[in-house]
């Protein structure tokens, strides 16, 4: 609803400070091909176009930087499962009771605050206790297990840094600086054409007209970027979804030796 609003605001912004500027406030031709010209118009436009520019980017790597620590996260979930088939068999049960609690937690009750609020639920930090500790509660055996065990530990840490990297990306958005600069320039480069204009050019009101709808649809990318797990640019939960899947496909396998 913020973002809406936000969006709005700015489309007033622009489409009424279109028609002031078309109607009231028109510079005058020695200004327009002086001052306003060749100084104040090309210094917007250029603040705008490296603002808007650098906030695309921003938005984009914090999407792809989530996306690989998802892809990680679910990478070291399925190798921790698979390790704990050489356990004890009670010990490895549980380790992978908790594993898959633990990853069913994540995308039932982590995923809709990340998307929601930008944070992570506190049952995912106990579910994620909880597997830690039964992966460090591991008895010691002859069984020549020792390697899968080290595995197990290694990928224990993975999942706990993933967590804390999706704890810092749910919160991750433009800064607001940044966003303000964007839509300040933005606002003048939509609006200054207009005021340029000598009076019935129909053909300038036109392409002045689609200079601000372009402008505006750049502001609208911004506002709806949002966060990694949010927004136009989204990471869902399918990695994680795929590798609960696995889960069932490996106890097939191992019920089938």
């Amino acid at each position: 609803m913020l973002t809406l609003f936000a969006i709005l605001a700015v489309l007033a912004a622009m489409v009424g400070g279109a028609a002031l500027a078309a109607w009231r406030f028109r510079i005058a031709d020695d200004f327009s091909g002086g001052a306003v010209g060749i100084i104040i118009a090309p210094c917007a436009l250029s603040l705008y176009l490296v603002a808007a520019a650098m906030a695309v980017v921003i938005g984009w790597e914090d999407f792809k930087a989530a996306e690989d620590g998802l892809i990680a996260e679910a990478g070291a979930a399925q190798e921790l499962y698979w390790s704990s088939t050489a356990f004890p068999e009670e010990e490895g049960e549980a380790v992978r009771g908790h594993l898959r609690t633990y990853l069913t937690t994540v995308v039932e009750k982590d995923w809709p605050r990340m998307e929601a609020r930008g944070e992570l639920s506190g049952q995912g930090d106990d579910d994620l206790a909880a597997l830690a500790a039964s992966v460090r509660g591991l008895s010691v055996s002859d069984s020549g297990d020792g390697l899968d065990r080290l595995t197990a530990r290694q990928e224990i840490t993975t999942l706990s840094e993933a967590r804390g990297q999706r704890a810092d990306a749910a919160g991750d958005q433009i800064p607001p600086l940044l966003m303000l600069i964007s839509v300040v320039t933005a606002v003048v480069v939509a609006v200054l054409p207009f005021a340029m204009i000598k009076q019935g050019s129909r053909v300038a009101y036109f392409w002045a007209s689609v200079n601000l709808a372009f402008v505006f649809g750049t502001i609208v990318l911004l506002f709806t970027l949002g966060t990694p797990y949010s927004g136009v640019l989204a990471n869902d939960a399918g990695a994680l979804e795929e590798a609960i899947a696995g889960f069932d496909r490996a106890d097939l396998a191992l019920e089938s030796r």
